[in-house]
């Protein structure tokens, strides 16, 4: 015990006397490290390359058809089939990585749309592009949910939430990239570069995910793996803490059955309304963020302002998605995970009346923008770490990656239900005024999920 001993003296771990420590107690104890901020910060770079990847699309459809004479119908069937393709990756890719493991769909996924990206910069057609574009989607909507997953299962309990949102940060920070790469590039070398260039980024952090990315070590110990592939994890975690001194007995005992996970495990008796509940969260988050994106140059269209000032109310909205999705994470961290998303909801839907209710100015806008932001990407954010915590480790990447699934089947029914609203001749203040309908709903069950997960651990306990 003298090697724990002096272990414990420099991780802060406990040293363990008759029993021993489970891997997520030195997860949860261990300082931080180096090893665990690469982890972090890889998680961080591949979101970042994710909103990069998804943002550099929206930039080609214009020079499409400029160049190629694209019909904005074929174009309005690319954007979709791209949604679609995202929302099947996270179906698929989730209850995969409950059976196999994060890191290997995670590496397999980023070489896969960054070679459908290059694949996209070599068409010729509207055929060929399409469908690269819908290969890309497919591959990025499996990586975003099980990154997150990943970086939640390296994560101390107590700082889950705030590691969780500065990963997510990497995405909201991707598209500002995509916009300095876009008027850099089009102008100069074409969209086809454009594309290229994102394929580049993408084989540039291949490489490092394959050094820096392991596997997940309570999913290994879960799923029943080999106990040298946890110890040499943790070992390069935590240097010179005694492995023997770890409890590796997570898996089923031998001949019993394997814990159901996945699919069955979030649709189970067990799981079932609490997933129900966090989708629809999460389904209400992209919708009303989508339609936000989507209206608010409508409004300021309507109000006269010109394109400068257009550009500006929607870069507060994104600067304040960036500080809200860092803000929740540590007010999840400081007060509570289930009050802090709640109060965000309610924000948000406050911020939706006053935008509703007042005469609005460029200045006012400018406040109502960034807030808006900053409360609605900050409910996006929080529901990512709200969701890590909720779901068991064998079912975890599912339950994420259909709460994904669910968001961007939002970010659809909201500009169908937009399109509908205006053609039933609704204003635009109407329609703001209906969206805080939803974020009290959205409240309502983040509170409805705090009952019923305390209900569960009593009773498990």
């Amino acid at each position: 015990m003298a090697i724990a001993n002096e272990a414990s003296k420099t991780t802060g771990l406990r040293t363990p006397g008759s029993s021993r420590l489970t891997v997520q107690e030195i997860l949860n104890e261990a300082p931080l490290g180096n090893r665990r901020r690469v982890i972090i910060l890889l998680g961080f770079l591949t979101m970042t390359l994710e909103g990069v990847e998804i943002g550099l699309w929206g930039f080609i459809y214009p020079q499409i058809v400029t160049q190629w004479g694209t019909s904005l119908a074929i174009v309005t069937t690319m954007v979709t089939l791209g949604v679609v393709g995202l929302t099947v990756g996270s179906m698929v890719a989730g209850p995969l990585s409950d059976q196999i493991g994060r890191r290997l769909p995670i590496i397999v996924g980023t070489a896969g749309f960054g070679l459908a990206t290059l694949g996209g910069a070599l068409a010729q057609n509207d055929l060929m592009l399409g469908i690269f574009r819908v290969v890309a989607c497919l591959f990025l909507g499996a990586v975003m949910p099980l990154v997150i997953t990943l970086v939640a299962e390296f994560a101390p309990e107590k700082r889950k939430a705030a590691i969780v949102a500065i990963t997510f940060t990497g995405f909201p920070l991707g598209t500002v990239i995509t916009g300095f790469l876009a008027s850099t590039i089009l102008p100069t070398l074409g969209w086809q570069w454009l594309l290229g260039t994102g394929t580049v980024l993408a084989l540039i952090l291949l490489p490092a995910l394959v050094w820096g990315l392991p596997e997940s070590t309570v999913f290994m110990i879960r799923r029943g793996g080999r106990t040298e592939n946890v110890t040499k994890v943790l070992s390069a975690i935590i240097p010179g803490f005694d492995m023997n001194t770890v409890d590796l007995t997570g898996a089923p005992q031998a001949g019993a059955a394997k814990p159901v996970g996945g699919v069955r495990a979030v649709l189970s008796k067990k799981l079932m309304v609490v997933s129900l509940l966090i989708w629809l969260c999460y389904f209400i988050c992209a919708a009303v963020v989508y339609m936000f994106l989507n209206y608010l140059p409508l409004i300021v269209k309507q109000l006269n302002i010109d394109a400068a000032g257009t550009g500006n109310v929607v870069s507060m909205f994104g600067i304040g998605g960036v500080i809200g999705a860092l803000a929740i994470g540590f007010a999840m961290e400081k007060l509570g995970k289930y009050l802090s998303l709640g109060a965000a909801f309610m924000l948000a839907a406050g911020a939706a009346w006053i935008l509703a209710s007042v005469n609005l100015t460029l200045p006012l806008l400018l406040v109502l923008g960034f807030t808006i932001g900053v409360v609605l990407v900050g409910a996006n954010s929080g529901m990512n770490a709200l969701s890590t915590s909720v779901f068991p480790t064998e079912a975890r990447a599912t339950g994420v990656s259909w709460m994904h699934s669910f968001g961007k089947a939002g970010s659809i029914v909201s500009g169908l239900l937009g399109g509908v609203m205006l053609g039933a001749g609704w204003g635009v203040d109407q329609i703001f005024f209906a969206l805080a309908i939803p974020l009290l709903a959205g409240a309502a069950a983040v509170g409805a999920v705090r009952a019923m997960t305390t209900r569960r651990s009593r009773s498990d306990s």
